[in-house]
């Protein structure tokens, strides 16, 4: 499963990129306009920053003539970019006018948030479906299980398209790695948490206790 980070930001990108886990990057109209009102610099600075792939997603999702123009616009700037079209009527038209007009174009479809959504998705041949079933959890005493039906129907129908997963927490994080996720995003604070745990830290603070009693501030020779 891959690991992207879900950032505007370029030093955040970095941090990410510094640990040696990170993919690539999924942005969104929320997270590129809060980063101010210069769009075409942002984007290049995330381009910049990131290690692999970035989602860029294009804006409105009622008249596929303007998706499909922002979708050649970005593919044009950086075959990097995976263009994001929106799940609906008018979504699946640019997908499918796109396809034929630049076969090299990769378009995910995002907002994706149930089984029936997904399966249109892989049947139009769309590079990847983002499942929101991050957010969606969020909403809910339970989570919301999406990823294992759509792995399936995947399967069953021999559909390419891979499923990106929004995450939020670790124990989703896991979930989402055992159902076949093939791509998981987050947010940095959520990231950092996938290296957390109370019991690691409790079973390291008490090694260092025990070897500074002895050894001080002592460590093994380094070369």
């Amino acid at each position: 499963m891959e690991l992207y980070l879900d950032s505007s930001n370029p030093q955040e990108i970095l941090e990410a990129r510094s640990w040696g886990i990170l993919s690539g990057v999924t942005t969104n109209p929320t997270l590129v306009s809060a980063a101010g009102p210069d769009m075409e610099g942002t984007l290049g600075r995330i381009l910049e920053a990131s290690p692999g792939p970035v989602l860029v997603q294009t804006i409105g999702w009622h008249d596929p003539k303007p998706l499909a123009a922002q979708a050649r616009w970005l593919h044009a700037l950086s075959d990097r970019i995976i263009v994001k079209l929106p799940m609906s009527i008018a979504g699946i038209q640019a997908l499918l006018q796109l396809k034929q007009e630049l076969p090299n174009l990769r378009i995910a479809v995002t907002a994706v948030a149930s089984v029936a959504q997904a399966y249109l998705c892989g049947k139009v041949g769309a590079n990847i479906v983002a499942i929101f079933n991050g957010p969606l959890d969020q909403t809910s005493d339970t989570p919301v299980e999406l990823v294992s039906p759509v792995r399936q129907i995947f399967t069953n129908y021999g559909f390419r398209t891979k499923i990106l997963s929004c995450g939020r927490f670790p124990r989703l994080f896991g979930e989402f790695a055992v159902a076949g996720t093939d791509i998981c995003t987050m947010k940095i604070e959520y990231m950092k948490l996938l290296y957390e745990h109370p019991f690691t830290d409790k079973r390291m603070a008490g090694f260092l206790n025990d070897w500074s009693k002895v050894f001080g501030n002592d460590t093994w020779p380094e070369n």
